[in-house]
């Protein structure tokens, strides 16, 4: 099976956007070959996490992970890019979104290809890492996984192996949506388990997800992964709530 950025993959986008052209995944209007929509830079600038992009143990639970960044802060047209990327089938979205994150996390520097934005390589920045792993989908019903579809580009352009069958969900949970943190903490506890642990045994793993709201769900896959012998775990995300661990947000954060 080709990777998402072969030539035959490509070729394949590129058939499609001749009948469906590109579009903003912020405000939908079209862009086409265009890098960005320029109605939405300041949008985005306005919503850029300072003075730095990791998270802090003081707002967020973060458990064992080594620790966690997110760009921009969990509102406005990002979150409304997310939203519609979990729930309106915009799997091209979700690309775009981690292309973003790679871009504003790891400094890649995005050229279009056609009309595909795509991240290139960056020097040592894998560095500290051996694989990326998305937190698993908390529904069947989408067809994809919103964190994965994130991870592709960043693993395109950190050269690191995408691992979207390591860590699986061990049972089912309520949506993290609404609830407390504690709420949370027991909604997720055993929730994920690395179903072949043999894959990230001794393995410095990255971690994807959408948006981070307390932290728990990403607490809680990195617990499982270090529990089936990872060696650590960072986590990742395009977006973060502001903290307290914030009971009152309505982010989901699978």
């Amino acid at each position: 099976m080709p990777g998402y950025y072969s030539r035959p993959a490509r070729l394949g986008r590129q058939a499609r956007q001749l009948l469906l052209p590109r579009r903003c995944p912020y405000c939908r209007e079209v862009l086409g070959t265009l890098l960005r929509c320029e109605a939405c830079m300041p949008r985005l600038e306005e919503l850029r996490r300072s003075p730095t992009m990791r998270l802090a143990r003081a707002s967020h639970y973060l458990g064992r992970l080594e620790g966690a960044a997110a760009p921009y802060r969990y509102e406005g047209v990002v979150r409304d890019a997310i939203l519609r990327a979990k729930y309106e089938g915009e799997s091209w979205t979700a690309v775009e979104l981690g292309v973003e994150m790679t871009a504003r996390l790891f400094g890649a520097k995005v050229e279009m290809h056609f009309a595909e934005p795509v991240p290139g390589p960056v020097a040592g920045a894998a560095v500290g890492y051996d694989c990326i792993i998305p937190v698993p989908a908390s529904s069947r019903r989408r067809g994809y996984n919103v964190p994965e579809r994130m991870a592709q580009p960043l693993s395109h352009a950190l050269w690191l192996p995408l691992l979207p069958k390591a860590l699986c969900r061990a049972r089912a949970g309520r949506h993290q949506a609404g609830l407390s943190l504690e709420e949370r903490l027991v909604n997720v506890a055993g929730a994920f388990r690395a179903q072949e642990p043999e894959l990230v045994e001794g393995k410095r793993v990255l971690l994807v997800d959408d948006v981070i709201t307390t932290g728990a769900t990403a607490a809680a896959c990195a617990q499982a992964l270090l529990d089936a012998g990872a060696h650590s775990v960072f986590a990742v995300a395009l977006a973060a709530s502001g903290g307290e661990m914030d009971a009152a947000s309505n982010a989901s954060e699978a």
